[in-house]
């Protein structure tokens, strides 16, 4: 009787967990055919107007306004309002007047809400009951997921403008060679490259209409950037604009420097990928070694999932796993 019971539990259970599987990996479709609609939208013929809204935007839509009427609940506090302050760096400047800071606030939230519900689920399923220990890493995990998601969609970002900070050289160069002033260097960067680059060379073009000076430009893209290139080059034109020189030199100069540059890097890339291959071993080794245990005893790692002690260590080892892989490629990464 008991193992019938066990087996049905086992059941339910597996199939709660298949079904989370299949509307993750809906949505994810629906996430790249939405991004390869958007990116193909302006190359393609608009067909006549269907106003049939989809199921996963009818969902999309819903997940938005709860969102919303959060943020207009928790907009209320001035902590919070000074909190997501550091948020306002990674809205995109094309969705700044879609989405607020505030936003991914209760973006966390709402995901620690849903969390709290499956755990819940399971609990019930279990016939356990729900403990603090349950809540305090439903908490952890909820809060901190979107954290690491923006940090992980930054440096995405910041590698993609580094990639084409070559060809706005490029643009500008050739630009300043047909006597293109620095302002409208900048609005035909903007105006030709898409993605991040666009959108911070459309940023210091804004800054500039304003009546920022030219120097004052230079410097906000640098921190915006945070990197060599850009230091590098909002150098070059500070020096320019205060002391002048010749513009078309120089930034030749600049493009040949940034051309060997990447062509170091490509080849370091290729010398390097042993180290590359080495790293995903080391990353990915702990996992083998937990299926390997798994499959041999099963009931080995049970104590993590059902004490509070186990849980506090489950909640330890992925902070030194973290860790671990954070050092390890600080350690394989060449800098050029």
């Amino acid at each position: 009787m008991g193992s019938n019971a066990n087996i049905s539990l086992f059941i339910l259970q597996l199939l709660l967990i298949l079904v989370l599987i299949v509307i993750l990996v809906q949505i994810l479709i629906f996430k790249h055919a939405s991004n390869l609609e958007r990116k193909i939208s302006r190359y393609s013929i608009s067909p006549i107007n269907n106003n049939t809204i989809s199921f996963f935007d009818k969902g999309e839509d819903r997940i938005k306004k709860i969102i919303k009427s959060f943020s207009h609940f928790f907009n209320r506090s001035e902590v919070i309002k000074k909190y997501v302050k550091k948020y306002d760096k990674y809205i995109e400047y094309a969705k700044k007047d879609e989405i607020k800071s505030i936003d991914y606030f209760s973006s966390k939230i709402l995901l620690i809400l849903i969390l709290l519900v499956i755990v819940v689920i399971f609990n019930v399923l279990q016939y356990r009951n729900f403990t603090i220990s349950q809540f305090l890493l439903v908490f952890i995990v909820g809060f901190f997921t979107i954290d690491i998601l923006l940090w992980l969609k930054n440096i995405r970002r910041k590698k993609q403008i580094e990639e084409d900070m070559l060809k706005a050289i490029i643009i500008m160069n050739s630009a300043f060679k047909s006597g293109r002033t620095t302002m409208q260097a900048i609005e035909i960067v903007k105006n030709e490259l898409n993605g991040p680059i666009g959108e911070e060379f459309e940023k210091m073009y804004i800054d500039i209409t304003f009546g920022l000076e030219l120097d004052v430009v230079f410097e906000r893209f640098s921190k915006r950037i945070n990197s060599e290139d850009a230091r590098y080059i909002s150098a070059s034109l500070t020096i320019l604009n205060k002391i002048g020189g010749d513009i078309v030199k120089v930034f030749s100069s600049i493009e040949k420097s940034f051309f060997n540059r990447r062509k170091l890097q490509h080849e370091l890339k290729t010398l390097t990928s042993s180290a590359d291959v080495m790293f995903k071993v080391l990353v990915s080794a702990p996992f083998f070694i937990f299926l390997l245990i798994y499959v041999l005893n099963p009931s080995y790692f049970t104590p993590l999932f059902t004490t509070q002690i186990g849980l506090i260590i489950l909640v330890l080892i992925i902070i030194i796993f973290v860790l671990y892989v954070y050092f390890v490629k600080r350690i394989m990464r060449i800098k050029v």
